[in-house]
């Protein structure tokens, strides 16, 4: 298969893309390993996955024999190969001498995260690039509390996997008849959807919702607690079943936090007069929503997931307080990049709040784990269309995300009420957040190469103004040291540049490389205080996030001596 590749990529003189393939080593994250499917060191394939588990083997022994005997849960969603490489993980891990619990069939990387707790395992291996692009594959670890590890464990993990020189196997019918390899199911699944049935919080269920799990893991979490939940649910049949191709994609995108990849749905849903269109990633941890934005309309808009979050926040504490159940004690959680507008609502009630965590799910797990009482933990969510409530997973959950969104769009659907005037009323009490994000792709050697200029040029030659906007102090989550230029590892934790532009720091530009893909982000938040014409501060607000957008190109343009523009995730009912 991968000589057949190479033959093909020398044939055609695709010299960039051999080159790519094999010029470093895939890039190991603090999850795991996510790119290309294909061969060479910097692909996805049977020898990288391979280490990868084998590096988890090595991690688990250093913690003693009773950490191997708790086994590690292995789990896959639906791309190409993923059977392939959790058979190939197990097999690595029954050659350790570690027991694997493999799910009889995809699973959704939420209920993996759920099932390591279950079943008290030391570990969990999801199978999956996440939202990453129909071209790649991945190995996503977690760790014994079902969240992925932090440092200093993390830079541990990798050293490992680095310094793989043999990968152990044992033949997966061996494994099993060895009792190395244990089939599991419908027992966890049962376990996993009573906890998602305790989150609900309304009984109204009036929403009528069109649905697709994007031919992959959406189908065996969010769909079935949807209707489980008893929701009027139509599923788009084009994306109905399992597809390695995913035919529905967009480009090659899969990630519904793109408008273009939800149209799909939200034309459905626009057919059979739904209230709102959902759409899960391909491992079930995120979805992309389409919402009704006018009365006597079937039309649906793409909202973003900081305005959908903001929402939820709200509807939550509302009707906690209406119960008498808001309480200082009660934590929201969110990373920084994300909307202040969250932060504003939870001030408001009076409750507590984590609000300057770095991108990352992991980040947010760390600090459900950490806390003294774990139930009063009521919501999180990220800029990426991740939300979580409950402290039974530690990461984000799709089918959490859309039974929230389906019981807050039943709700207001009750008072004949749209969320955009759900969110105009939050805008008019706390002021108007126009929160964009911009992804700009960077492809092979060169675009690595890219992202290393621009944020060594970024940090040695900061701009001082943006957009005619005073910088009023640069937030670098950036250890010292590896700022330097000679230290400096594009994507190493804590690469994150944040321009604060107002005094009150509600306008700000915050930049970052992907620690997963190969690109770099930008997360821009205008604000303008609402006193009496909404419509008028929404324009002017609007306007100004694009004089910041255009002085960002600007800024980076000069950097790189090149153009390269992005994707621009935005809400369209504005």
């Amino acid at each position: 298969l991968y000589r057949s590749e190479i033959e093909n990529l020398i044939k055609k003189e695709d010299w960039k893309k051999l080159e790519d393939s094999f010029y470093t080593h895939i890039r190991i994250g603090t999850g795991g390993i996510r790119g290309n499917i294909g061969a060479g060191p910097n692909r996805i394939n049977l020898r990288t996955i391979g280490e990868a588990a084998q590096g988890l083997c090595q991690f688990i022994e250093d913690f003693g024999p009773e950490a191997k005997k708790k086994g590690v849960v292995v789990s896959r969603e639906v791309r190409k190969h993923s059977e392939e490489f959790a058979t190939l993980t197990c097999e690595v891990l029954a050659a350790n001498g570690i027991k694997s619990f493999l799910f009889d069939g995809i699973r959704s990387t939420p209920e993996l995260s759920f099932a390591v707790r279950y079943l008290k395992a030391i570990a969990g291996v999801q199978l999956t690039a996440s939202h990453n692009p129909r071209t790649d594959n991945g190995f996503k670890f977690f760790w014994t509390d079902g969240g992925q590890v932090v440092p200093p464990l993390d830079l541990k993990f990798m050293d490992l996997v680095i310094n793989v020189k043999e990968i152990k196997r044992m033949e997966f019918e061996d494994a099993k008849a060895k009792g190395l390899v244990e089939i599991i199911g419908k027992e966890v699944d049962e376990a996993y959807f009573k906890k998602l049935h305790e989150l609900s919080l309304v009984k109204t269920r009036s929403a009528k919702i069109a649905f697709s799990p994007l031919h992959s893991a959406g189908s065996t979490n969010a769909l079935p607690i949807l209707k489980a939940e008893g929701f009027d649910v139509t599923v788009l049949p084009e994306q109905a079943e399992p597809d390695e191709n995913f035919p529905g994609a967009y480009r090659d995108y899969i990630n519904p936090e793109f408008e273009q990849v939800l149209e799909p749905t939200t034309k459905f849903g626009e057919k059979i007069g739904a209230d709102l269109a959902l759409c899960t990633d391909p491992d079930g941890c995120r979805f992309g929503a389409a919402f009704r934005v006018r009365k006597n309309s079937n039309e649906l808009q793409y909202i973003t997931a900081n305005e959908i979050a903001s929402a939820m926040l709200y509807f939550i504490l509302s009707l906690m307080k209406e119960q008498g159940k808001v309480k200082k004690d009660l934590l929201y959680i969110k990373i920084f990049a994300s909307t202040t507008l969250a932060t504003d609502i939870a001030k408001s009630f009076g409750i507590s709040f984590v609000d300057d965590l770095l991108v990352g799910y992991k980040w947010i797990g760390q600090v459900v784990e950490h806390m003294e009482n774990s139930k009063n933990f009521i919501f999180s969510f990220e800029d990426t269309c991740g939300y979580c409530r409950g402290d039974f997973i530690h990461d984000k959950d799709g089918a959490i995300g859309a039974v929230t969104a389906a019981e807050m769009i039943s709700w207001l659907k009750d008072q004949n009420k749209l969320i955009t005037e759900y969110l105009d009323e939050i805008y008019q009490r706390y002021g108007y957040y126009r929160n964009v994000l911009y992804q700009v792709e960077a492809y092979g050697k060169e675009g690595f190469e890219d992202i290393v200029k621009f944020y060594k040029g970024l940090r040695a030659n900061p701009p001082k103004e943006i957009a005619g906007l005073k910088v009023y102090r640069i937030i670098d989550r950036l250890d010292e040291n590896l700022r330097k230029p000679e230290n400096y590892i594009a994507g190493a934790t804590g690469d994150e540049i944040t321009f604060i532009l107002s005094e009150d720091e509600r306008i700000r530009l915050l930049t970052r490389p992907s620690g997963t893909q190969p690109q770099f982000k930008y997360y821009l938040q205008a604000f303008g205080k609402v006193d009496g014409n909404l419509g008028k501060v929404k324009k002017e607000v609007d306007d100004l996030a694009e004089k910041i957008e255009s002085s960002m190109y600007e800024i980076q343009d000069k950097i790189l001596g090149k153009k390269m523009r992005g994707l621009k995730i935005r809400s369209r009912w504005l």
